[in-house]
Parts: C-alpha cells; sequence; structure tokens
C-alpha cells in the first residue's frame, strides 16, 4: 500500500484542481468535522434543525430565510418546484403533474450548462416545462420579455465560470427587472460562488449554492432567499425532495460552514496562499496569474508533451495529481494550479511530484481532456471494474 492509499486500499488523490464534484469536492475542515459528528451521535427534531440553519443562513446572506439540501442540483430542482408549487401541500404532492399550475421555466441557452448532469433535467425532472431562450453566445432582453407569459413559473440563472465568457447575456439585475415586472420569481445557481450576498442583494428570489465546495461543508447545497419561496422549497421534502433529503450532519455540517466561511480572516487566507506557492516554487518555476489561489507552471518543449498530456499523466501518477486547467499559454504549454484545497504537506510532495514528471517525461496512458472524465461512455460502462 502507498503512502496515498487510505482506508479500503482507496487512492487518495493530491488536489491541485479545486473543488470539482469528481474527485469529492472540497475537504471538511476539523471544526466542521467535529459538529457534523456530534449531531450523527444524537437524534433531533430535523424542521428544528432545518429552522436553526434557516437563522444562520439568513444572517450570513442576508436573505430573508434558508434552508440546506442534499446538493446543488437538488436545490435548483426543489426551488423549481416551489415556484410552481408554492407552499400548496396538495400540489407539492402533485408534482411531477403540473396539472392546474404554472409550469415553464425560463432559462437563457448559453446558461445550459453540463455541471456532470445537465442544467435542464434538474428542472425538468420537476415535471417543469423549459423555454431557452437566445443563443448559445447571445441572449437579449427582448427574448426574455417576449416569452414570460401567465404560464412562467421561474427565470433561471446560472452564475458559472462555464457560460461563455465571450458571450453576451442577460445580467442578473436585468432578469430580475424583468421578471419582477411579471410577478416572476429568479432562481440563482451559484454552485461554485465564494459569496452569496451579491445575488441576494441583486433582487434574486432564491440562491442556490454547494456548501461542500468553497464553503467546505459535508455533501450538502443551500438555499437562501425569500421566506415564501424558502418554505415552499422546504416543503418539496414532503414530496419530489423526498428523494432528495439530506441528514442531520448535512445540515449541522453546513450550518458550520457557513459561520465559518463568513467570518474567516482573508487577509490570512491569501498569506496561506502566498506560502502554498513559496513551498511549491522551491520545486517548480512559477508564473503568477491575477487570482492569489491559482498558480501556473510552464511544460518545456523539451519533455516533448502538451499541457494536456503532462496533466493526464500526472493525473495517472502515484500520487495522483489532478490539475485545474492544462492550456497553451501564448504558445507554451502550461499547467495551472489551484491552492485552495492544498495543504502545506501536499504543496510540498505536489511540487516534488511535477518535478520529477517534468525532468522524466513520458506520454500517459489515457489522453483526454478532464472534462471528458465526467462523461466518457467508455469509462462509464466499465464501471464498476
Amino acid at each position: 500500500m502507498s503512502e496515498q492509499e487510505t482506508t479500503y486500499e482507496l487512492s487518495r488523490v493530491l488536489n491541485a484542481i479545486g473543488m470539482p464534484t469528481i474527485i469529492g469536492a472540497n475537504v471538511v475542515p476539523e471544526e466542521i468535522r467535529k459538529i457534523a459528528n456530534e449531531a450523527m451521535s444524537m437524534n433531533m427534531e430535523i424542521d428544528s434543525l432545518q429552522a436553526a440553519a434557516s437563522r444562520v443562513i439568513a444572517k450570513r446572506t442576508g436573505a430573508e430565510a434558508g434552508c440546506v439540501t442534499a446538493c446543488c442540483a437538488a436545490g435548483i430542482a426543489v426551488t423549481v418546484a416551489a415556484s410552481m408549487t408554492g407552499a400548496n401541500l396538495a400540489r407539492i404532492l402533485q408534482l411531477p403533474d403540473t396539472g392546474g399550475m404554472k409550469d415553464e421555466v425560463i432559462l437563457q441557452l448559453g446558461h445550459n450548462l453540463n455541471f456532470g448532469g445537465e442544467i435542464s433535467q434538474m428542472v425538468r425532472l420537476t415535471g417543469a416545462k423549459l423555454k431557452l431562450i437566445g443563443t448559445a453566445n447571445h441572449c437579449d432582453r427582448f427574448h426574455l420579455r417576449g416569452v414570460l407569459s401567465d404560464r412562467t413559473a421561474a427565470v433561471l440563472f446560472v452564475e458559472n465560470g462555464a457560460v461563455p465568457p465571450e458571450g453576451n447575456f442577460i445580467p442578473l439585475e436585468d432578469c430580475v427587472r424583468i421578471a419582477g415586472k411579471a410577478g416572476v420569481p429568479v432562481l440563482v445557481d451559484a454552485a461554485g460562488e465564494a459569496d452569496l450576498r451579491p445575488f441576494v442583494q441583486a433582487g434574486a428570489s432564491a440562491v442556490i449554492t454547494s456548501a461542500h465546495k468553497m464553503m467546505g461543508a459535508p455533501t450538502s447545497g443551500m438555499i437562501c432567499g425569500s421566506k415564501d419561496l424558502v418554505r415552499a422549497s422546504y416543503l418539496q421534502n414532503w414530496g419530489i425532495g423526498r428523494a432528495m433529503k439530506v441528514g442531520k450532519e448535512g445540515i449541522a455540517g453546513c450550518m458550520a460552514a457557513v459561520d465559518r466561511w463568513y467570518s474567516r480572516d482573508q487577509a490570512m487566507e491569501r498569506l496561506g496562499f502566498e506560502q502554498l506557492a513559496v513551498i511549491l516554487g522551491r520545486h517548480l518555476t512559477l508564473c503568477q496569474t491575477d487570482s492569489p489561489s491559482l498558480v501556473e507552471v510552464e511544460i518545456p518543449p523539451s519533455t516533448g508533451l502538451t499541457a494536456r498530456q503532462f496533466a493526464n499523466r500526472l493525473r495517472e501518477g502515484d500520487p495522483q495529481i489532478w490539475v485545474r486547467s492544462a492550456t497553451d499559454h501564448r504558445g507554451a504549454p502550461r499547467i495551472s494550479l489551484s491552492l485552495y484545497v492544498m495543504d502545506e504537506q501536499d504543496a510540498e510532495l505536489i511540487g516534488q511530484t511535477i518535478s520529477r514528471a517534468l525532468a522524466n517525461p513520458a506520454p500517459p496512458a489515457e489522453d483526454v481532456p478532464f472534462h471528458d472524465l465526467y462523461h466518457s461512455e467508455e469509462r462509464l460502462m466499465k464501471w464498476p471494474d
């Protein structure tokens, strides 16, 4: 068993990619694990626990209320359902049959992403009908005004780095203004965002995030927004949301993570990133970026490898290293390393391992874009072998 193997002989990944679900998102800090473990050691009324979570989430985000979900994808589904049913328990039990309800959800085409599952499918799970507007790289205000009707239940807005940056889409503030005139709520998928407060302040009726990513909670999602819509979202636990329920450890851990995240010392966090870069720099020549949590390493032409090939070689190694990106920068291959989920011991090992790989280059066995690891039919059909 290598030094990177853990319980059940599972190989641990050295994280230089960040918080994608494919490698288990963030790691949970010790103080949050302690609270989640305490919750697992006792019984409590879940409604009361979620009410306590609502108070914590509201305090930290400035929203009227909040609740904890199984994940961000579940949060999208239950807020869409809530926008159709409200707090009407009979309608909640009726879904996915939407007869007699407003059941259309508007989404800009360029926001219809695949995050390992499809945004559109999270909507359709509820029985809602999706109305896609605009094109893959453009959507204008008239597109939204033109489809709003007495059948519109909600507008879904996606804040994600995978939305084409060169695209021209309707900003959130304009979505809120236009939809608000028609009395239609705007739901925001902010799965990987560091701060939910700007979306709340912009007037979104519900903001959904992955609590186990930036905030380091146990696997869970979080909704914050208007009290009426959050209540209707929570009530989906008596309907389709029952298949997506979150446990007491997830709720308690999410509460602790929210408190910790919004009270953290950001200056100390930045110093931590700087120290990690110093450790990596003992072994590698680093290229600085605009982000304190991201550094880049250039792949010399002498290796004969593209950035993608080198990144895949690291992923296949022992220890495994997953990097943030692998691109050509003005003709020079580079990999980027995220410092967010890295500690000093891992930074030392990552620096040593990448240095050895640069000195002893070899092509990978499987040369694929990292996003294909989510969607590779060949890989999926071989599971669990």
